[in-house]
């Protein structure tokens, strides 16, 4: 992968299309992907609770603000979205709500209106092109009760495959025992939960420079990761379909430290009985990571099933040739790169290709 296409901000709307993969045989799907509901958007514009958490700095701000207006459509209108996928050989998307949309602030009755209406846009925009899109919804996390029913709604009345949450709940981690009815149920409904974070709101440390994104995004995910672990959640609940952005963050390229902890600290054991690197493979992770070694790197130590094809479709920040970037990383075979691509993403989402 060359630098130039690493870093490949083109407006897709002018690239050439190719033929689509998938009438040759071999289909790609991408995993990370996200659509914007103008309704919730005014929701939380208007919402002095949800600006008062805003961690972002005003430089950033009105960069997101011009950034926002400039991918409107792509956010919001399918046919657009077909363009960029047709330009970018992506054949399928699996399109999930803006993580500006989780909204555990809200109190709950407001939170539950909030993820029905998530889950209803996803749902029509699914319907809209059944072929080309599946969904995830969303859960008010901060009503445990209603996330488990909006989790129903979502996968049994909607067909949605899965839901989307934040990797933490204001300031309740995800492996906190008062989320084990969500995780119970969620397993019995073989629902996958993609873990995406809202941010790193340390506003005194990450203010500047993009880093509450460009660092605290990834360590959040570690957090996350560490809390799944060290609770007992994957243990309680081994059939669970979880799957993490961005690679899992850094856990996965660090894990050394923590299996050291485990055998030197009886803290660390309180509720598992291995070492926290064995529980990596139980996990999924997306090929947002930019870096072919990076990749080459988890695929080593999770597993080439264990890892999907993703963009962060239409953010600025994420990857503009996808196939380019898993077919360029020459350190795993082909037939990982197709698992990656196509393979695992079907298995997970039940589709048959």
């Amino acid at each position: 992968m060359t630098t130039a296409r690493a870093h490949s901000r083109l407006d897709l709307s002018r690239r050439v299309a190719p033929h689509l993969i998938h009438r040759r045989g071999s289909p790609t799907i991408d995993f990370h992907t996200h659509i914007v509901v103008p309704e919730v958007e005014k929701l939380v514009s208007d919402n002095p609770k949800a600006q008062a958490r805003n961690f972002v700095s005003q430089r950033s701000a009105r960069f997101q603000a011009r950034q926002a207006k400039a991918i409107f459509d792509k956010n919001t209108k399918p046919r657009v979205r077909l363009k960029d996928m047709d330009a970018m050989g992506v054949d399928i998307q699996l399109i999930s709500p803006l993580l500006t949309h989780y909204c555990y602030w809200a109190e709950p009755r407001l939170g539950l209106k909030i993820a029905r209406m998530c889950n209803d846009r996803v749902a029509d925009m699914v319907n809209e092109k059944p072929d080309r899109f599946a969904g995830l919804g969303s859960v008010p996390l901060q009503d445990v009760p209603a996330s488990v029913k909006e989790l129903e709604r979502a996968v049994i009345d909607l067909k949605l495959k899965g839901v989307i949450i934040s990797s933490r709940v204001e300031n309740t981690e995800l492996g906190d025992p008062a989320l084990k009815p969500f995780w119970a149920r969620a397993e019995s409904l073989g629902a996958i939960v993609y873990v995406h974070p809202a941010g790193y709101n340390h506003k005194d440390r990450l203010e500047k420079f993009f880093t509450w994104n460009s660092i605290g995004q990834p360590l959040e995910e570690t957090i996350a990761l560490s809390s799944l672990i060290h609770e007992g959640v994957l243990d309680r609940f081994p059939k669970l379909k979880i799957c993490f952005a961005h690679g899992g963050g850094y856990l996965p390229f660090y894990s050394g430290r923590m299996d050291r902890a485990f055998e030197a600290r009886p803290e660390t054991r309180e509720h598992i009985d291995r070492k926290p690197s064995a529980y990596l493979g139980r996990l999924y992770y997306d090929s947002v990571l930019y870096d072919p070694l990076q990749l080459e790197f988890l695929v080593r130590k999770v597993g080439p099933d264990r890892i999907v094809m993703g963009t962060d479709y239409p953010v600025f920040l994420g990857e503009t040739d996808p196939v380019g970037f898993i077919r360029g990383t020459k350190g795993i075979s082909r037939k990982a790169q197709d698992a990656i691509l196509w393979r695992n993403a079907a298995r997970l989402l039940g589709l048959k290709l």
